[in-house]
C-alpha cells in the first residue's frame, strides 16, 4: 500500500469516526462525553467539564478535524491571552500528530493559517469582546473556552460570528450562579437549542487517582466545585470561611515603640 493511499484510508477512517483520532493523540480509548461531543450534530453545545478532564485537548483535536477541511474556520475566545497561548499549543500539537500533507502558510503563537485556506485564530477575548470583531465562521467552529469566566459583554459582540453552517462550543468549569454561560445551561427553556454535556471526573476510572489525592487536599466547596460540577452560589467565595479563617495567625503585632527615643534633635 502507497503512503499515500494509507494516510487517505487512516484520515477517511478518523473522519467518520473522530474519536478515532483522539484516540491516537491521547494514547487511549476517548470518555464517553468526548464521543457525544465530537459526533454531535447539534449547532450550539455547551459542555460543563472538571478540571484536568482534557477540555483542551478535545478542542485541539475538534480544531485540527476542521483544518483539514478546505476554507474552514476556528475562532477560539479565551478570556485572556495566557489562556489562548496554551490551548494554541493544544491544536497545534494535534495538527502535527495528524501529520497531513497541508502546508503552513502562516503560525504565530495563537494563530495557524493553512494553503487549503482554513485557519485557527485564538482571540484573548478580554472584557467586551472587541478584540474578535471583523472575525466571522462560514464553515467550522466558534468555540469559547472557559465560557463561565467570560463577561456576558463579550457574547453580545461575538455569538454572531458563528454563521450557518458553524457550530457554536462552549466548554467550561463551574463558574457563578449568575450571566450568560450559567443561564445556557440552566434555562433549558430559554435556550433549547442548547446540547449540554457533563464530563464530570467522578464518573471516569481514569480520574479516580486524581480524584481521591484531590478530596484529601481541597476544601468540600473547592472538590464540589471543581470535579462535582457544582456552580458557586451569588456571592459565595471560592476558598470557604473555614480556609480563609486558618490563614490568619493569632501571634500578637510587634509593637517597635518609638524609634527616635533618646536621639537629640540638635547638633
Amino acid at each position: 500500500m502507497s503512503t499515500d493511499l494509507g494516510l487517505f484510508l487512516r484520515t477517511l477512517n478518523e473522519r467518520v469516526e473522530p474519536e478515532r483520532l483522539l484516540e491516537r493523540v491521547v494514547g487511549g480509548p476517548p470518555d464517553d462525553w468526548q464521543r457525544r461531543l465530537m459526533n454531535s450534530a447539534s449547532d450550539i453545545i455547551m459542555v460543563l467539564a472538571s478540571r484536568r478532564i482534557g477540555k483542551s485537548t478535545t478542542v485541539g483535536v475538534m480544531a485540527g478535524q476542521e483544518l483539514a477541511k478546505p476554507d474552514h474556520q476556528v475562532i477560539i475566545l479565551s478570556k485572556t491571552l495566557a489562556q489562548s497561548q496554551l490551548l494554541f499549543a493544544k491544536i497545534a500539537h494535534t495538527w502535527e500528530t495528524m501529520a497531513l500533507p497541508i502546508e503552513t502558510r502562516r503560525r504565530t503563537m495563537t494563530e495557524m493559517h493553512l494553503k487549503n485556506g482554513s485557519a485557527v485564530v485564538c482571540v484573548p477575548a478580554g472584557q467586551d469582546g472587541e478584540q474578535a470583531r471583523g472575525y466571522g465562521v462560514r464553515n467550522g467552529l466558534l468555540i469559547y473556552d472557559e465560557a463561565a469566566f467570560i463577561p456576558d459583554a463579550v457574547y453580545g459582540s461575538t455569538l454572531a460570528i458563528a454563521e450557518d453552517n458553524a457550530k457554536t462550543i462552549l466548554i467550561t468549569t463551574p463558574g457563578g450562579k449568575s450571566g450568560k454561560a450559567y443561564d445556557m445551561w440552566t434555562d433549558h427553556s430559554m435556550y433549547p437549542e442548547v446540547e449540554r454535556i457533563r464530563a464530570c471526573s467522578l464518573d471516569i476510572d481514569r480520574m479516580a487517582k486524581l480524584v481521591e489525592r484531590q478530596r484529601k487536599t481541597l476544601s468540600k466547596f473547592e472538590f464540589d466545585v471543581e470535579h462535582g460540577l457544582a456552580w458557586m452560589g451569588r456571592g459565595q467565595p471560592f476558598f470557604d470561611p473555614e480556609t480563609i479563617t486558618n490563614s490568619f495567625t493569632d501571634t500578637p503585632q510587634l509593637k517597635l515603640g518609638n524609634i527616635y527615643d533618646g536621639i537629640s534633635a540638635t547638633r
